[in-house]
């Protein structure tokens, strides 16, 4: 794939035309002619859109993070704080404040759900 997408354009877009062309192939299932076609378009229109400046793309730490939160907050038994410090790599502190931040996180959203 890359030597068809290589003379296209700089080296960002081109990567970007490659990047959603594999996704397509792979979780659309689309052709690999098709799939290059669209990576092309899309990486074009964003070229168009956001040519000239600069952009930052976020790691998503928030997310994988909050995620980590909630599995730990699932896992919480009440006494296995030093478990899931080892578990997950945190410090003990570190749990007892993802426990008390996700409990009232939920209950902040229960609270909401039960006035609407």
């Amino acid at each position: 794939m890359k030597g068809s997408f290589r003379s296209k354009g700089p080296e960002l877009l081109v990567d970007l035309a490659q990047h959603v062309a594999a996704s397509l192939v792979e979780l659309a299932k689309l052709d690999q002619a098709h799939s290059e076609q669209v990576g092309w378009e899309i990486a074009e229109r964003m070229a168009s859109h956001w040519g000239g400046q600069n952009v930052y793309f976020p790691m998503g730490l928030t997310q994988r993070i909050s995620e980590r939160d909630q599995l730990i907050y699932q896992e919480f038994t009440g006494t296995n704080h030093a478990e899931l410090a080892r578990k997950y790599g945190v410090s003990l502190q570190w749990i007892y404040k993802i426990v008390k931040t996700v409990r009232e996180r939920e209950i902040a959203m229960s609270n909401r759900k039960t006035l609407q």
